[in-house]
């Protein structure tokens, strides 16, 4: 089956410009919806017994100043969702960090906050999540915090959010515009190039361990 093109209409900026954006790869994007699927698998299946077909959905993005990342869990039979973002500064002239390390540290910093809201030993916490309201959950940070991810400063927030209307809307324009598609393209490739080696492989690194 295609994979379908990666969006940014949803992502949720810390740096509110007009620059422009350049998707991430889309490989890049399925291995982190694979990572998450894998690593929160007994967890995912405890919340799809209240939400069937739950699943998680990945977006990011680079821009001129930050690169931006996100891990919604929706399903195909529910308007609500939630998703995580994480935000890191980002300096595309500079040779250190590397856009690799600074989405790494993304996916660890969106894979904490995930962490706490979707526990398959905390029933009462998945019921909540599965609420339409932000007042259900308790210590998540529903504006920009900054934690420590990999010695790197990431910014991280939860909203409900909900991906799949925004993808609705870029299958619209796709249709309507033959221009779209094209320059989608186009810009992913741009951002493929920022990959020294391609998209390496990724694990979400546990609480209180550390990556050698």
């Amino acid at each position: 089956m295609k994979k379908k093109s990666t969006h940014t209409a949803h992502l949720e900026r810390r740096h509110p410009t007009t620059s422009k954006s350049s998707p991430l790869p889309l490989n890049y994007i399925q291995m982190v919806e694979e990572v998450f699927s894998n690593h929160f698998d007994q967890a995912l299946q405890a919340f799809q017994a209240i939400r069937p077909q739950s699943r998680f959905l990945a977006a990011g993005a680079v821009f001129a100043e930050e690169v931006v990342t996100s891990v919604s869990l929706v399903s195909d039979s529910h308007l609500a969702a939630t998703t995580v973002h994480a935000s890191a500064d980002f300096d595309p002239k500079a040779s250190s960090p590397t856009i690799q390390d600074l989405l790494s540290a993304c996916v660890d910093a969106l894979g904490t906050v995930w962490a706490a809201v979707l526990d398959a030993e905390k029933p009462e916490a998945l019921a909540n999540l599965a609420e339409e309201s932000l007042s259900a959950l308790d210590n998540v940070p529903f504006e920009w915090v900054a934690v420590d991810s990999n010695n790197r400063k990431i910014f991280v927030k939860l909203d409900k959010a909900n991906p799949l209307l925004d993808q609705m809307a870029d299958d619209w324009l796709k249709s309507h515009d033959p221009n779209y598609a094209e320059s989608l393209e186009e810009e992913q490739a741009k951002t493929e190039k920022l990959f020294v080696t391609g998209p390496s492989s990724l694990t979400i690194q546990r609480p209180g361990k550390k990556k050698s």
